[in-house]
Order: structure tokens, then sequence, then C-alpha cells
């Protein structure tokens, strides 16, 4: 009779961890995201590889009134390489992630490593590779999509000339240009601004020129890419909502099976054998240590991709000067 009632509550919580998980879902999902206060947004062709790199560089501010720790999403082209999701609050901290094919194009979906609170604002950068040029030739030409997955107060569009290019043309027309020096190149980038934008508007710019090479315009240090891949498993994307409700569901199964087996000896066995199952019942596998603080080797990798950044025009020098000073005080 005992096991009958033992294996119905089991079954009682078995349900009970579907329904939540079912309803836990839609929640998340329908939770208020972020909005972009100021989106650097990059299209460099050619730049430091044969493919076209896409950089954001912005600042999201919780502006949903309560705390936020849900997750955050960007939209790419289908086929693009991801070679960085990070926060940029206390230096290069690479978040890992996830994707979903959209069909038309991938989402891709991370979830920031603190709670963000009303009003705060949360610095962050973002970029992909995409091989618009593959088997072009001297005549090169694509177009690309921006599509918004967050409303954006201000958004800044700029694209970059290659190297030893001619006849470069640009729809719509840039508001403004100006010549820029990065890695010892001449470059001119042309710049366009807008404002107040929501995740259904969507931005069409069509990029073409003429280049006898398909070399990339600067050459960077081959152990590090374009904006210094930091060295964390952001490769290696995990599902955070199923890891939750599994372990929530794994907890509860264990607690009520070692309450049901203690009640089930408290009946029929002596003092003596109480006191040994209740000892059973308090041990546990000891918990491995946090890891200690960061070497100093990882922090000199740190300061040499900041460094690198820089030199590649990615971040300015005020930016540099603030995200070195962060990471020496840690």
């Amino acid at each position: 009779m005992v096991k009958s009632r033992i294996k119905r509550t089991i079954i009682s919580i078995l349900i009970s961890v579907v329904m939540v998980s079912y309803f836990l879902t839609p929640a998340v999902a329908e939770e208020k995201t972020l909005t972009m206060k100021q989106l650097y947004y990059s299209i460099w062709p050619e730049y430091d590889k044969p493919q076209v790199l896409v950089i954001y560089t912005g600042t999201f501010v919780n502006n949903t009134g309560q705390p936020f720790s849900g997750e955050l999403e960007y939209n790419i082209p289908k086929g693009a390489q991801i070679n960085m999701v990070c926060e940029t609050e206390k230096g290069m901290l690479c978040q890992r992630y996830i994707t979903k094919d959209m069909g038309d194009y991938t989402k891709v979906i991370w979830k920031p490593s603190r709670t963000i609170q009303p009003g705060e604002e949360f610095p962050v950068m973002f970029e992909y590779y995409i091989d618009y040029l593959k088997g072009q030739g001297p005549e090169k030409s694509f177009e690309h999509i921006f599509r918004p997955a967050f409303p954006i107060e201000n958004l800044s569009v700029e694209i970059r000339q290659p190297a030893d290019s001619s006849n470069f043309k640009l729809e719509p027309e840039p508001q403004a240009s100006q010549n820029d020096v990065q890695s010892g190149v001449q470059f001119t980038n042309y710049y366009y601004s807008f404002t107040n934008l929501t995740p259904e508007d969507q931005l069409t710019f069509k990029v073409s020129y003429t280049r006898e090479t398909n070399k990339p315009s600067v050459t960077t240090n081959t152990n590090t890419n374009s904006g210094g891949q930091a060295d964390t498993a952001s490769v290696t994307p995990v599902n955070t909502t199923v890891i939750v409700l599994l372990a929530a569901f794994l907890i509860v199964l264990a607690a009520f099976l070692v309450y049901a087996i203690n009640a089930n000896r408290a009946g029929t066995a002596a003092q003596s054998s109480r006191s040994k199952s209740k000892k059973r019942g308090k041990s546990g596998p000891t918990g491995k240590k946090a890891g200690g603080s960061q070497d100093k080797e990882d922090l000199k990798k740190q300061k040499r991709k900041l460094r690198q950044m820089l030199l590649d025009g990615k971040i300015s020098e005020e930016t540099y000067q603030q995200l070195l000073a962060e990471l020496e005080e840690e």
C-alpha cells in the first residue's frame, strides 16, 4: 500500500513538472525585450577576410519597468559565420548562444550573464562574417538586409569601401562620408542615421564596386580574428530553459524519494535504524569548488585583443582605455 501511494505521488509530480514547463516556456517567449539605446552597425566587405564582416557595437537599456533576466536576440543572414557574442561591460565577456532557423534568416539567441535592473544600460558587441562575394570576379556586388530583433532608438550604419577598389556605389545614397586610416590602410567610410526602429522595420543596402583581387584589405594576427574572439565556450550553445527545468525536476524527484524511503523505514525499523537513515538522508555529494581568479596569461590575452580591436578601428581610443581600466581593476 505504501508503494502504491509513493507511485501515485511520483506520477503526480511528473504531471506537475510537465505542466509547469508547458506554461513557463510561453512566458519566457513573451517576456519584454530590452531596447537598443544606441547601435553602431558596420558593414565591411573584404576587410580582414575575403567575406563581408558585420559588426554590432551598442548599448541596451532596460526600459521594461522590471528586472530583466531573459534572452536577447540578433537576426543574421542564413549561412553567416558567427564570430563573437559578447558583453563589454567589463572587458570582452563572450557568451554561449543557440541559433534558430527562421526560414529567410537565422536567429541568434543568448542570455546576459547577470540580471539587468530597470533603467540600467548594458553594452554589447556582436559580429559575424557572410560570404556574399564567393565566386565573383573583379565586378563585385551584394545586397545586405538588416532585420532588427529589438527596438532601436538610434542607429548609425557604416559601410566601408575596401582598399584598392573603385566605382564604389551604394543604394540608398549615403548621408555622409569620411576618410579613415586603419592598420596603415586608407579607407573611405559611408554613413547613414536612423531613429526609432522597431522589429517590424527592415533596411536593405546594395553595394557594388570593382576590385581586381579578393585578398583582405588588412592583415591581422593569425592568433586573433577581426574582433579578438574571446577564449570562451560560446561555440557550444546550450538551451538554458531546458537545463533549468530538468534540474528542478531531478531535485524534486530525488527529495521526494528520499523522504518516502525514510518514512517507510521509520514504521518498521528500530530507533538505531532510524538514526542511520537520517544520517544517510542528510549526506550528499560534495559540490565542486568554483574556479579561481583569472590568471595572468588570460589577462594578457584580453589586453592583446583589446589592442587589436583598437588598431582595427573596432573601438575608439576612449572605449579602449575604459575597457583596459576595467580589466586591470578585476
